[in-house]
């Protein structure tokens, strides 16, 4: 039996590991966020496309040359940035090694020889810390980004909206697991799959948009929760559904019994399973096809809006009212990082 002291060091130590990846969360949304107003500005700006100072062209020449190392060019750009110089104000960090793809090279060559806009070049840093490949701190943020964190962040709010992370629908997407089966490359045993809990998800369970608004400080709850308590929901006046595709009879009809929902995702609510929990596993009982093709939603509901959700560009992102809530007419999982509009919605509603 453990002593009460390592119980408490155990949460402790829980909670710590929590608090850093939400820093580390926040960081990089703030890094994402000035650069997107920087490429905005740039995408404004019809008379003129130069946004970083012409001389600094150089350096970038440089270093796509190899006349000077990775860190010497991070540490220009720190040096840049710290000092105002460089709009993109908030990109701190080292490069780990050769981790920077040569493409990022060739870009900042072609852009030192004005053959791309100054809006590719940031477009290229913004990959760099997309990618983990630029390490960031907190030594810098800027007072511009504070204000814009502002704008979309809950932290403040004395009642707080929820997010439900979809676990049922990573544990679906695993392989072997539906798709598996989906494919032809496996019987129905596949459409039983082990429940997944431990982050990170993937692109298909909405991992980016989990991380963003974490960070934002939106509550999180799961897809377990909603199943196991259903009246859950009725403790937040804002419920926020993300890709939760795959989800319960129980968890369906708590959510569309809610009053005011943003499904953010389209193709939530699309297939119908059973969890045993003595097995840690869920399986697909009706949708997707099954158990007979012609089989679409599994609960046979009109606001389905799963045609949507290939539109992963978000160019003219809308949301189209319906009986308790508003549906996001795209995918945004690339998006969210840097679409301040999007997310300001998303608060305001």
């Amino acid at each position: 039996m453990q002593s009460h002291a390592i119980k408490e060091c155990k949460i402790f130590e829980k909670w710590g590991l929590l608090f850093l990846k939400h820093k580390a969360n926040l960081i990089i949304f703030s890094s994402l966020l000035i650069l997107s107003m920087t490429l905005q500005s740039a995408s404004a700006n019809t008379g003129s496309t130069q946004i970083v100072p012409q001389w600094i062209k150089h350096s970038a020449a440089w270093w796509a040359g190899g006349k000077i190392s990775d860190d010497d060019f991070i540490n220009g750009m720190r040096f840049l940035i710290e000092n105002r110089i460089l709009p993109a104000t908030q990109i701190t960090g080292e490069i780990k090694g050769n981790q920077i793809p040569d493409s990022i090279k060739r870009i900042a060559y072609s852009w030192s020889q004005n053959k791309l806009p100054d809006s590719e070049f940031l477009r290229g840093i913004e990959y760099l810390i997309k990618n983990g490949i630029m390490e960031l701190d907190n030594h810098f943020i800027s007072k511009v980004t504070r204000e814009r964190l502002l704008e979309v962040s809950v932290m403040n709010d004395t009642k707080k909206p929820v997010v439900i992370i979809p676990i049922f629908t990573a544990a679906a997407y695993e392989e072997p697991g539906f798709y598996t089966y989906y494919h032809g490359q496996c019987n129905s045993s596949c459409l039983t799959t082990i429940i997944e809990t431990q982050e990170p998800f993937s692109y298909t369970a909405s991992q980016n948009a989990i991380n963003v608004l974490q960070s934002l400080g939106y509550d999180t709850i799961t897809d377990i929760d909603v199943d196991k308590n259903p009246n859950i929901l009725s403790q937040y006046n804002k419920v926020i559904v993300l890709h939760n595709e795959y989800v319960t009879q129980k968890e369906f009809d708590a959510i569309t019994n809610h009053t005011h929902v943003i499904y953010l995702y389209p193709n939530s609510l699309y297939a119908k399973i059973n969890v045993n929990y003595d097995q840690h596993t869920i399986t697909l009982l009706r949708g997707h096809g099954f158990p007979d093709k012609i089989i679409a939603n599994g609960f046979g509901w009109k606001f389905d809006n799963s045609p949507m959700e290939y539109n992963t560009l978000c160019d003219n992102w809308s949301f189209t009212g319906i009986e308790n809530g508003i549906m996001l007419n795209c995918y945004p999982e690339n998006h969210l990082s840097y679409n301040i509009p999007l997310l300001k919605a998303i608060k305001d509603y």
